[in-house]
Parts: structure tokens; C-alpha cells; sequence
């Protein structure tokens, strides 16, 4: 049996009764279907109503609302002494705040995607509206995204300042019309307010390049710019605090200027920590014929890896592997004999090195450079 919409008979009925017609359990959740419903399902971008049905000594949070073959399913905990029963007369009661957020957003959908179409030719090819933003995507291709979405922000607040009513009608019986009289002519199945002006204002939060194709669109309307500007404001007052400074671009500058400073102390220390890791490494060096040869697994970023191995590089007569655990790391030595420096590469190759091959600074990765430091002693110190 199909369920009865009372949602789209009157979208401002925020409570009834009804009567359980079929019941599921689906793991922890309980799904109830019922005779007629006021809890609109998720579909077309508009996410379902939230809210309660209550029965005889229990009650289901619903949390999902989704439709399937005409019925329509209110997904959600039970809690109470009682279980439901099918044909038990419940009362349903929705998230009115909610309702009518996610009514403000959709209609405010249709007004920003009307301009963008009727004004610019750009067709809205994506819509969805999120817990704290809605979004829409478009096929951007200008040069001034900043003044474009200002004068399509301006356009949109023009339109709803002269509060015109939104006209809902049937086509035929699976073809529902959203008008906005003037502007737009669409077929939906969502919930719409009234009249542009319940809408209030409509504020674009972000506006940018999702792929090369498509731009996206973030904004707010109605209730939501309220609520936005209270998360604003609370999270200013906590960046404030933890600044110290009342004037948060100072407060942030002086920071700024801090982390500048400290990171170039940290350079300077990690340079001297560096040269010293260079000295000690020169002290350790193997002699190899008339050559020093030195091979170390060493715990640092590449990097610094980098720093010591060409610290190393400049020096005369000195040959090179350096890797850090995770295998990346260089191989190097300046006008070394030909067949030495064809057996070292010859060695690394056998081992599996990735990396550069032409060359006498080369870089690249192994997957054991463990293994490969401990055998790289044995195959040319044998004695």
C-alpha cells in the first residue's frame, strides 16, 4: 500500500497521527511504514526529515526517511517500555527548525541556479544540501570569479527582496512544477517555502575549481546565515583567546612573524646539527684503494639526507651510499675510477635500487637499505 504524502499537501503540518502498517528490523534500527506521513524522504539532493514517532509506552528517534515502491520507510532507535505493533495509531512529530532550514536551502537553490542560467547560461549540474552548507556545481569558465559570484550574490538578494510567491503544482500525476513566477520553471519533488522573502538572505561562502570542468558553489540562506554567523563568532572569540590580542590580523601577524623567526632557527640548527653529522661521517669513512668510502642508514628526512650526502659529495676522493629506513637516499663520488663506480651501481641494481643511473650525485630508493649497507661492506671489504 502506498503511503500518503501529507508533506506535499501542506508542508507547514509539523505533526499527526497515523497508523503502522508494516514494521522492520534492520541490525540496531527499527523501520516503521506507515498509512500517511508528514516526514519527507531524502531524495534530490534534500536530505529527509528528522523527529519522532511515538506510540503506546515507546518512541522512535528517526534519523532516516527513504522511500522504496511507493512506501515510505522512518528509519531509527526504539526506546521505551513497548514494542510497536502494526495497525497501532501513532504520533509523528518532525524537527520543525530543520524542516524549515532545509526548505529555505532547496528554494534558495532553485533562485541562485535560475540567474546563473537565465543571466550567464551556466546550468546547475550538481545540488546538495549539507549539514552546516548547501552546494551546487556549475561549468565555469571566467576570468574574475570574486567580482562574478559578488554580482551573482547581488542579483539573487534583489530577487528575494521583492518576495515573490513560489507556485507548487501538479503537471500530471508523477510531475511536480516549482515556479518561481518570472524566473523558473522546474520539475521537483522537494519541499519549498512560500515566498522568496522567507528566504531573508542568501550569502555564498565559498566559490571554487573542483576539476577543470566544473566550479563549485558553497552558500547559506535564511536561518543558516544566523547560525553561521554564531559558529563565526564563537569561533573567533576562542582564535581571539588563544592569540592573546583582541585584534585578531595583528594577533595573526605576530604570530606569523614568531613562526618566521623560529623556523629560521630551526634551519640554522639543523644546519650545524648537519655539519657535525658531516664531520662524524668523515671520521668513519673506509679506506678503498686511494678512495674513502662510506655507507650509513641514518634516521633523517630526505633532506637533511640530502644536506649531509652532498656535504660529502665536495669532498675529494670520497665515495657515498646513504639511505634512511625508508630507503630513500643517494649514491655518490666525484671522478671515481670507472669500474669501481660500475660495481657499486652494478651492486645497487642487484639489490633493487629505483632511482637516477647517469651520473655522479644520484638519488633514488631501495627496499631494504638495511640489508643493502650490511652487504655493500662485505662485497668490497671482503678482507
Amino acid at each position: 500500500m502506498r503511503t500518503r504524502k501529507i508533506y506535499y499537501e501542506d508542508s507547514e503540518i509539523f505533526n499527526w497521527k497515523s497508523r503502522i502498517e508494516d514494521i522492520k528490523q534492520e541490525g540496531d534500527f527499527l523501520l516503521l511504514s506507515l498509512d500517511e506521513t508528514i516526514f519527507y524522504p531524502e531524495g534530490g539532493g534534500q536530505p529527509s526529515d528528522r523527529g519522532e514517532i511515538v506510540g503506546e509506552a515507546w518512541k522512535l528517534e528517526v534519523s532516516k526517511v527513504f522511500e522504496k515502491d511507493g512506501v515510505i520507510w522512518h528509519k531509527g532507535k526504539i526506546f521505551g517500555e513497548n514494542f510497536p505493533k502494526i495497525g497501532e495509531i501513532v504520533d509523528l512529530f518532525i524537527n520543525i527548525d530543520l524542516r524549515r532550514e532545509y526548505m529555505e536551502q532547496h528554494t534558495a537553490q532553485h533562485l541562485l541556479s535560475a540567474i546563473l542560467e537565465k543571466d550567464y547560461s551556466l546550468e546547475t549540474t550538481g545540488f546538495q544540501v549539507f549539514e552546516d552548507h548547501t552546494k551546487i556545481e556549475i561549468p565555469y569558465k571566467g576570468l574574475d570569479p570574486e567580482g562574478f559570484i559578488k554580482e551573482v550574490e547581488g542579483k539573487v538578494n534583489e530577487y528575494i527582496g521583492r518576495n515573490i510567491s513560489i507556485s507548487i503544482y501538479w503537471k500530471d500525476e508523477s510531475t511536480r512544477i516549482v515556479e518561481i513566477p518570472g524566473l523558473d520553471v522546474n520539475p521537483c519533488g522537494g519541499l519549498h517555502v512560500k515566498s522568496l522573502g522567507e528566504l531573508k538572505l542568501l550569502k555564498i561562502l565559498d566559490f571554487y575549481k573542483k576539476n577543470n570542468l566544473y566550479w563549485r558553489v558553497e552558500f547559506v540562506a535564511g536561518r543558516r546565515i544566523i547560525k553561521q554567523l554564531e559558529k563565526r563568532e564563537k569561533e573567533y572569540k576562542i582564535i581571539k583567546e588563544k592569540l592573546g590580542n583582541p585584534n585578531i590580523v595583528e594577533g595573526v601577524d605576530m604570530l606569523l612573524s614568531k613562526a618566521d623567526n623560529l623556523e629560521k632557527q630551526i634551519r640554522k640548527l639543523k644546519e650545524e646539527l648537519n655539519s657535525y653529522r658531516l664531520e662524524a661521517l668523515l671520521k668513519e669513512t673506509k679506506e678503498f684503494k686511494e678512495y674513502k668510502f662510506v655507507a650509513r642508514m641514518m634516521d633523517l628526512e630526505i633532506g637533511d639526507l640530502k644536506y649531509v650526502a652532498q656535504g660529502l659529495f665536495v669532498k675529494d676522493k670520497v665515495v657515498g651510499v646513504l639511505f634512511n629506513p625508508q630507503g630513500q637516499g643517494f649514491v655518490f663520488g666525484r671522478s671515481v675510477e670507472k669500474d669501481l663506480w660500475n660495481s657499486i651501481l652494478s651492486f645497487l641494481f642487484r639489490n633493487g635500487w629505483r632511482g637516477s643511473k647517469e651520473g655522479e650525485f644520484l638519488q633514488g630508493k631501495i627496499e631494504n637499505p638495511k640489508k643493502v649497507i650490511e652487504e655493500i661492506f662485505l662485497e668490497f671489504f671482503k678482507d
